[in-house]
């Protein structure tokens, strides 16, 4: 293997291990929506985790019950919030990355939302009816 190959190799090895904080599988059980006096505005979820799935940092209290909350400022934050709606509602699952920092103060129930994709929806919404 040339040195390019070597050097791409580990960039790409980097760059998963950087975002490989908490990978949680699941539908989402709850949303919850917090507009506060202050500004400290909010919108964060719980799921149903799929725990065969997910892996969660050692700093992680419970994972099936911790929260995930949406960064208010970003400019993907109105399609994270309808793809979570839909999972709640239609009970489809979704994966949920975390952010890699998530430990850096110690124990915690929650993350921030780095990642937030669709899993399976196809093989969910195109399942046979029964009659």
């Amino acid at each position: 293997m040339n040195f390019k190959g070597i050097a791409l190799a580990v960039a790409a090895m980097a760059s998963v291990n950087a975002y490989a904080a908490n990978d949680v599988y699941g539908t989402v059980s709850e949303i919850h929506l917090r507009s506060g006096d202050n500004g400290d505005h909010d919108i964060y979820v719980r799921l149903d985790v799929m725990k065969d799935y997910s892996t969660f940092e050692s700093c992680i209290i419970d994972g099936g019950t911790m929260t995930w909350d949406l960064d208010m400022s970003s400019p993907v934050m109105p399609q994270q919030y309808q793809m979570l709606q839909r999972s709640y509602s239609e009970k489809l699952p979704v994966v949920i990355s975390g952010f890699a920092d998530v430990c850096a103060n110690g124990n915690t129930n929650s993350d921030k939302i780095f990642e937030l994709s669709p899993w399976s929806w196809d093989a969910y919404l195109n399942k046979p009816q029964a009659n």
